[in-house]
């Protein structure tokens, strides 16, 4: 996506599983790193994030870390095939 001649990049939750597959926390993108780590790390936004990660993981895989990365389309499509 380009902005004003710039190419912008988007920032996106990953949450990462002591024995399960790390996943994407879905219809959760930002423009910017600092309003995805905000996002992260506001007690306001606890219960939502609980409720996404608990849906995909349940209740026996406890979660390592949750952090926020670019998401690089290019480069996944190239991956993908």
């Amino acid at each position: 996506m380009l902005r004003g001649g710039y190419e912008t990049m988007n920032w996106l939750i990953l949450v990462t599983l002591t024995f399960g597959d790390s996943f994407l926390v879905f219809n959760k993108e930002f423009e910017h790193e600092n309003a995805c780590v905000a996002y992260v790390n506001s007690p306001a936004n606890y219960d939502t994030l609980a409720i996404e990660i608990i849906a995909v993981a349940g209740f026996n895989d406890p979660v390592t870390d949750i952090i926020c990365i670019p998401e690089y389309e290019e480069l996944q499509e190239m991956i993908d095939g």
